[in-house]
């Protein structure tokens, strides 16, 4: 009779700290997934659409199934571009870039150099914009694509004086694409210090869960 009693309140006292980590649990509050401390997002302006830049508040949440393989492409130089001065550069400095673009600053592009293919999947970065390696490469969408870098031709000879800072990106560290554009952009006389390379691209971008958009 005694063992059953201490059975009994035995199973009682583990119902009541059941329910009360419970209730304890539903009070304490989710904790927020930071860009830095005290900064856990920042609104910007897309194509005339606002955009609250932010990483995934969802802590369930992983990379995207597409940029999971580890087989792709060769992995890129921190510096690929020496003695050119390009600066390499990371999220935090790319969602300042961004800001500095929404808020009126046309100095500056940045520029998904991905196809629209691999837009479509992973979407872009808010306040960027695509263009091609063909768009830089091929003389006939040269100079157009120049043209919206700010930069025109005079007496046939390109003028970079108002050339915009291109901030450029493509998959990631192992991606090919903004390395071999920023090297043509040299190569035509673009000025290396108005160039950025963005080199974890959108896989560094998808792992720390910030925001995209659709293109």
């Amino acid at each position: 009779m005694l063992r059953k009693f201490f059975y009994k309140f035995n199973f009682f006292v583990l119902l009541v700290s059941a329910s009360l980590q419970v209730i304890a649990d539903s009070k304490t509050p989710i904790k927020e997934v930071l860009i830095q401390k005290d900064f856990k997002s920042i609104n910007v302006i897309h194509r005339s659409v606002p955009v609250n830049i932010e990483r995934n508040q969802d802590r369930e949440n992983n990379i995207m199934e597409f940029y999971q393989g580890t087989w792709r492409g060769k992995i890129q130089p921190l510096h690929p571009f020496k003695p050119h001065p390009v600066e390499t550069v990371a999220e935090l400095e790319i969602i300042d870039y961004i800001d500095k673009i929404s808020h009126g600053d046309d100095s500056i592009m940045i520029v998904d150099s991905r196809p629209k293919s691999a837009i479509l999947i992973t979407g872009m970065i808010p306040g960027s914009t695509q263009v091609e390696y063909i768009d830089v490469v091929s003389s006939r969408y040269r100079v157009k694509t120049f043209e919206s870098f700010n930069v025109k031709k005079v007496d046939n000879q390109w003028d970079f004086s108002n050339a915009k800072i291109l901030v450029i990106y493509c998959n990631g560290l192992w991606c090919g694409k903004s390395p071999r554009m920023i090297r043509k952009l040299i190569k035509l006389g673009y000025p290396a210090q108005k160039i950025k390379y963005y080199r974890g691209g959108m896989q560094a971008w998808k792992s720390v869960g910030l925001t995209t958009v659709k293109e």
